[in-house]
């Protein structure tokens, strides 16, 4: 697969054509919103995304479909490696997938209506992601680990007891990860891994890696792999990013 230049594509009509090639479909973070149309509207949208990517010279002397494009629309719908992720600044959202089979790897990003395809290094998939997100710089203070229940059931310090009677103060921890949850927030957003095995079946993370971009910097809120039952908010940056992005992949394919 070769992509000598990135591919600007409307979002509408990539996911028209990897239908109509049956490539597949394209995944969750990249499809457009589903509308209904009558035929006439129908026939008339897979002619303008044929012809949409005639225009960027993905369509070949005999009119078929680019062996390089459908190499990239497949690593797309298919990939045996995919870190993605949504972050949103007021009210723009902005939607990314880095995607790869084996040293096959593709970057999508997804703004409104409008996806862009770059080739990118396989070796380096949890960076591009990360680098998609904005340069904050890492939030000044110490990581904390709270249980995920008792920061769900924690409301203004305290908390209802065991027992179900009466209430009592919640620890210090909880309090600090209430303050973090608190700032006020410039930008945020969710990233993901999922991976495939030999089979075809696929497999992702339960829980993302959560981004909090603050006015204080940024917070990174996750899930331990090997305990569900715990939260922990730390500084991070891009690198802090990419680091909890590999664990993740990792703790996928044990």
């Amino acid at each position: 697969m070769t992509l000598n230049r990135p591919v600007v594509l409307s979002a509408s009509g990539l996911a028209r054509v990897v239908r109509d090639e049956s490539i597949g479909r394209l995944p969750l973070v990249l499809e457009p919103a589903a509308r209904w149309r009558p035929d006439a509207e129908e026939r008339a949208a897979g002619a303008a995304a044929r012809a949409e990517i005639a225009r960027v010279g993905g369509v070949d002397r005999r009119g078929r479909l680019d062996a390089d494009l459908a190499a990239t629309f497949t690593v797309l719908c298919r990939p045996a490696v995919e870190f993605y992720g949504w972050y949103r600044a007021g009210d723009r959202e902005v939607a990314a997938l880095v995607a790869a089979i084996g040293r096959d790897a593709v970057l999508a990003v997804r703004d409104r209506d409008t996806v862009t395809l770059a080739q990118v290094d396989p070796d380096r998939l949890p960076d591009v992601l990360a680098a998609q997100t904005p340069d904050t710089p890492p939030a000044r203070g110490q990581a904390v680990t709270v249980v995920a229940d008792e920061m769900r059931a924690a409301a203004a310090g305290q908390r209802h007891t065991a027992a179900g009677v009466g209430i009592r103060q919640v620890g210090a921890d909880i309090r600090l990860a209430q303050r973090i949850t608190a700032l006020p927030v410039t930008g945020g957003g969710q990233l993901y891994v999922a991976v495939r095995d030999g089979g075809g079946r696929r497999s992702a993370v339960r829980q993302p890696l959560r981004v909090a971009d603050t006015v204080q910097g940024r917070w990174l809120n996750y899930t331990p792999p090997n305990d569900g039952s715990r939260v922990v908010f730390a500084p991070g940056d891009r690198p802090a990013v990419v680091g909890r992005l590999r664990e993740m992949w990792r703790a996928l394919t044990r």
